[in-house]
């Protein structure tokens, strides 16, 4: 893969990814050439959408599933993500080439492992335009990664503009229009746009209702695990293992729903996507 101009034959020394546990020599080798992964790419035109939190909704869904996820923050000032999984996360600065090439070098590789991308907005333009000059998308059919975009539209009409590019631009990936109750309603003006109405019949959607505002202040510790929370038991009388302080009872099992929701959302269209994906020949050259 060339990104900007440059080679990933280079001889520049990569970042080091997280260091993590590896299989038995030759099992990760096996699975690898024997299933499929997703690349999860998470994008907002604009801030405050609740990008980073769908990430890490994103990352939590894949640890439950039984994949621990490789994660990518590309909010090299606030690295948010990565206060999230410290142990999973590669933080990049999508301003220099050679972060550029580890990250999609890595989202492109054969792999079994689930990959999860949170774009800043600062670098929205940037990471979609190193997309499509690296011919990504097709790269990464070719050896069996599935690109899927969650795309968070907001209220404004150039948000739904900048979803239908990205529909049409990068038709091999799987784009899903998540609206989160979050950011409030679409604007009558939204409405009207051409955008807007040519994504209308668009069924790859997923919605993230309303969380209170009490239960969103609680998780966002980075010591809060989603996955930990939703694998807990719920008891009125046992706090022992509860993970988010002074949350009550009615509290966690609104969260524990709100959870189930997500996941089943996220399930559910990761699912439609890999159905649709076409078939593509294991013998592809491509290594």
């Amino acid at each position: 893969m060339t990104v900007s101009g440059s080679s990933t034959e280079s001889t520049i020394e990569p970042r080091p990814l997280p260091d993590r546990q590896r299989a038995p020599q030759g099992a990760g080798e096996a699975s690898a050439a024997t299933q499929h992964s997703v690349a999860a790419i998470v994008a907002s035109l604009h801030g405050r959408t609740g990008k980073t939190l769908l990430a890490r909704l994103l990352a939590d869904y894949f640890a439950l599933s039984g994949s621990r996820p490789l994660v990518f923050d590309t909010d090299a000032t606030e690295r948010t993500l990565h206060a999230w999984f410290p142990y999973d996360t590669v933080v990049v600065d999508l301003g220099e080439v050679r972060d550029q090439m580890i990250l999609f070098d890595t989202l492109v590789s054969r792999s079994p492992e689930a990959r999860v991308v949170d774009v800043s907005h600062h670098a929205f333009r940037r990471f979609f335009k190193v997309m499509q000059d690296s011919s990504f998308a097709a790269e990464a059919r070719a050896r069996e990664v599935s690109p899927i975009v969650f795309y968070i539209a907001d209220r404004n009409p150039d948000a739904y503009e900048e979803a239908r590019v990205l529909r049409d631009r990068f038709d091999e990936c799987g784009l899903v229009l998540v609206e989160n109750a979050f950011v409030g309603p679409v604007k009558d003006l939204t409405r009207r746009s051409a955008s807007y109405r040519a994504l209308e019949d668009h069924d790859l959607r997923i919605a993230l209702p309303l969380l209170d505002r009490g239960i969103a202040d609680a998780i966002d510790d980075p010591a809060v695990s989603l996955s930990e929370i939703l694998s807990q038991p719920l008891s009125r009388g046992d706090f022992r293992n509860t993970t988010v302080a002074g949350l009550s009872f009615e509290q966690r099992a609104d969260l524990r729903t709100w959870l189930i929701k997500a996941f089943r959302d996220i399930h559910r269209v990761i699912r439609a996507v890999e159905q649709r994906a076409p078939s593509l020949s294991p013998a592809d050259p491509l290594i």
